[in-house]
C-alpha cells in the first residue's frame, strides 16, 4: 500500500477544503416547480410556468413563461449579501443586479434594474422542506404596487 508524502497529503487537504468552501447547499438547493393552484397574484395574472432551481454551487436559475408567452431565463450567482450581476439569457431586462441572503430557511432578495429597485423577494422554505413561498413586491409599470405570493413544489 502506498501512503501520500506529508506535503501531498496537506495539499490534497487543502484541495478538498477549497471545494467545499465553494459548496452553499443551502434548504433550498434543487428544483422547485411553480404551483399556480397555491399561489396569488395582485394584480395578475399569473405565470403560464415558472422554475427556480438553486445549485450546489450557490447559482441561482430561474426560467419562466408569464402571462403574455414571453420567456425569461436568468440566473445569478451566490451573492451572500453582496450585489451581483444578473445573467439574462432570454427575455427584456437589461443591467439587472441583485443582492440575496440565504439564513436558514429563509432567503431575502433586492433586484435592481437600471439601478431602480425593480422587486424585492422573501421566500421560506417549509418546514417538511416540499413547498417554497415566495413574497415578490415591487412597482408596475403604472405607477402602483404589485404583491405576489408564489408556491413552488419540490421536484
Amino acid at each position: 500500500m502506498r501512503h501520500l508524502s506529508l506535503p501531498a497529503a496537506l495539499l490534497l487537504s487543502f484541495a478538498f477544503i477549497a471545494a467545499a468552501q465553494t459548496q452553499h447547499v443551502t434548504a433550498f438547493t434543487g428544483t422547485w416547480k411553480f404551483n399556480a393552484a397555491k399561489s396569488t397574484f395582485n394584480p395578475g395574472p399569473p405565470f403560464k410556468s415558472f422554475t427556480l432551481t438553486f445549485t450546489p454551487d450557490g447559482a441561482r436559475h430561474l426560467d419562466q413563461i408569464s402571462a403574455n408567452g414571453q420567456p425569461l431565463e436568468v440566473s445569478l450567482p451566490w451573492s451572500d449579501g453582496k450585489e451581483v450581476s444578473v445573467i439574462v439569457t432570454q427575455g427584456a431586462m437589461e443591467n439587472v443586479m441583485a443582492t440575496s441572503k440565504i439564513k436558514g430557511k429563509t432567503f431575502d432578495d433586492t433586484w435592481r434594474e437600471n439601478g431602480k429597485v425593480i422587486e424585492k423577494v422573501h421566500g421560506v422554505v417549509s418546514s417538511d422542506g416540499k413547498t417554497l413561498t415566495v413574497t415578490v413586491e415591487g412597482p408596475t409599470q403604472q405607477g402602483g404596487i404589485f404583491r405576489n405570493r408564489v408556491v413552488f413544489d419540490r421536484q
